[in-house]
């Protein structure tokens, strides 16, 4: 398993810094530079626009892509293609979430195209989780103090069985138009999610205190 770690422009706690451990390759989008240079890492490639953070100086010309402000791609998503482009089969996204609530979309919009293309991925800040799931068996280790929500990332979910959470389903169809599948509770041991059509965003969220 080759795993990539993404920094992102939004900083990143520090207490995140531990999904950066074992890591085989490392890039900074945009002004995830900084978060890489607080914590004392060198990334491997380096790219963006650097319309968020003025571009880092004496780096070596190899580890930089500039990129074009007018692209079809976010900066994370280019990050993601390099990611694929290397052979990564695990991705973590770090500093995408909590700015902008439509680069936040993007960034779960871009879990999900790595899901497509093999790559098993998190997008992760404190207290949240966020994977994409395609159609099939999945297992989610128990997670006490934290709730599992499911939302439908494109069309329909269908085929939905849901097994040891608190909220159960059997044969359901999840659509956008009505969040049935939010806050769901653990219960002791690993749950179990599968599906046959669809996709899903499983949202992992510490409880409130």
């Amino acid at each position: 398993m080759k795993k990539c770690v993404i920094l992102a422009s939004m900083p990143a706690a520090d207490s995140l810094r531990h999904w950066c451990e074992g890591a085989d390759l490392l890039i900074a989008a945009d002004a995830g530079w900084r978060q890489a240079k607080a914590w004392g890492l060198c990334p491997d490639i380096l790219l963006g626009d650097y319309d968020s953070a003025p571009m880092p100086e004496h780096l070596p010309e190899q580890t930089l892509l500039r990129l074009p402000a007018e692209k079809d791609d976010t900066d994370t998503h280019c990050a993601a293609r390099q990611a694929i482009a290397a052979g990564c089969t695990q991705a973590v996204i770090l500093g995408g979430l909590g700015g902008r609530l439509d680069h936040t979309l993007a960034n779960m919009n871009t879990l999900l195209f790595l899901a497509q293309h093999g790559v098993q991925a998190v997008l992760a800040d404190e207290g949240v989780e966020v994977r994409a799931l395609l159609p099939g068996a999945h297992i989610l280790p128990a997670r006490p103090g934290w709730y599992c929500s499911l939302f439908p990332a494109q069309g329909r979910v269908e085929g939905l069985w849901l097994e040891n959470l608190k909220y159960p389903l059997q044969n359901a169809v999840l659509t956008a138009h009505w969040p049935v599948g939010v806050s769901n509770e653990f219960l002791e041991g690993p749950a179990r999610v599968r599906f046959a059509k669809g996709a899903l965003y499983c949202v992992l969220c510490r409880k409130e205190r």
